[in-house]
């Protein structure tokens, strides 16, 4: 059977997986301790934070399909927030989400999807890996100058569209649309509350300021009681102030949520702040995935289509469609 080596464990990574598991023996590998990357999530005390995709929405039917098994188990429960929307801080629309377009999130966190995902996968953590060589029609991973891997048919890269023009070879046949593809950052301000502030919304996008959401996180379905938030800057204006330090980006983005919500940040018993240097990016209007088959590499996620879970799972599954077809019609050719 075919080998082929999945680079990163977010959505894309492991839709992928599963999808090629009837077609291919399937390796994966991820920098982090655990799956998930963007579903991310991190608990403080008795505070929990989801710090990266902080909801979905399901508009094509395929994806439907595909999480379905998961809000049958409950790992993936609607989440009914009272939401509102401001323009700088004057409240300008409000409206309660429900079954008539749902709005799910993981639980009891975001992570919980990936993890569920993973479950039953051969994921290899804590490994980086760095460098890809070619040598007599197969691929040997690297990580540093350790041998990670070798003897395997594809490798795919589904990580951020920096790191994977990165790690690709210059004469692969998309790199340059890769490399031009540009993923804006974002912060994402935890606070934890010992005294719940008074607030008549749960969810709230803000346009004309430096954050453009604000979420009292606890109040998603399975979270613990404690009463906790989250709020995401700008993606422009996080771009633009990536590099400046931790301690003067929350100071701003403290400011800007008590000048819109009129939450006195101060009376927060936890705050913390989580960099991500590629977040996000508007709809792209390049292919859904990439695929060499000369190189026998590959390359999807949801900077292909658009920053949204459910782009993850399209651009996986775009690739996988190609793949698939590419190992039967070359099983037939042998």
């Amino acid at each position: 059977m075919r080998k082929i080596a999945i680079i990163g464990c977010g959505l894309a990574g492991l839709t992928l997986a599963h999808l090629l598991r009837p077609f291919a023996e399937i390796q994966l590998f991820d920098k982090a301790r655990r799956a998930g990357g963007r579903l991310a999530s991190r608990s403080a005390g008795s505070f929990n934070f989801d710090t990266g995709a902080q909801f979905f929405t399901v508009k094509t039917k395929r994806f439907a399909e595909f999480i379905q098994p998961l809000i049958e188990q409950q790992v993936i429960q609607r989440w009914d927030a009272d939401f509102v929307e401001f323009s700088g801080s004057k409240q300008i629309a409000r409206r309660k989400w429900n079954a008539d377009y749902p709005h799910y999130v993981g639980s009891p966190d975001m992570q919980a999807i990936a993890q569920a995902l993973a479950g039953n996968l051969n994921i290899q953590f804590d490994c980086q890996i760095t460098q890809l060589q070619h040598c007599d029609a197969k691929w040997s991973l690297f990580s540093d100058d350790k041998l990670v891997t070798d003897n395997i048919d594809w490798v795919v890269c589904c990580l951020p569209a920096k790191q994977t023009a990165d790690l690709l070879p210059e004469h692969f046949e998309n790199l340059n649309a890769i490399e031009k593809t540009q993923m804006l950052a974002c912060y994402a301000l935890m606070l934890g509350f010992d005294e719940p502030p008074e607030l008549d919304w749960q969810a709230a996008l803000v346009s004309d300021a430096i954050i453009s959401w604000m979420s009292v996180n606890s109040s998603k379905p399975a979270r613990p009681e404690a009463f906790s938030m989250v709020i995401q800057a700008n993606n422009q204006w996080a771009e633009q102030h990536l590099h400046q330090a931790d301690q003067t980006i929350t100071q701003l983005m403290l400011a800007e949520v008590e000048r819109i919500s009129g939450i006195n940040a101060a009376n927060a018993s936890h705050i913390d702040l989580k960099r991500w240097v590629y977040a996000n990016l508007p709809a792209q209007v390049g292919q859904p995935a990439y695929l060499d088959t000369e190189l026998k590499l590959a390359a999807c996620g949801d900077w292909c289509i658009q920053g949204r879970v459910e782009a993850a799972f399209s651009s996986a599954e775009a690739l996988a469609q190609q793949l698939i077809a590419y190992l039967k019609h070359s099983q037939v050719g042998q």
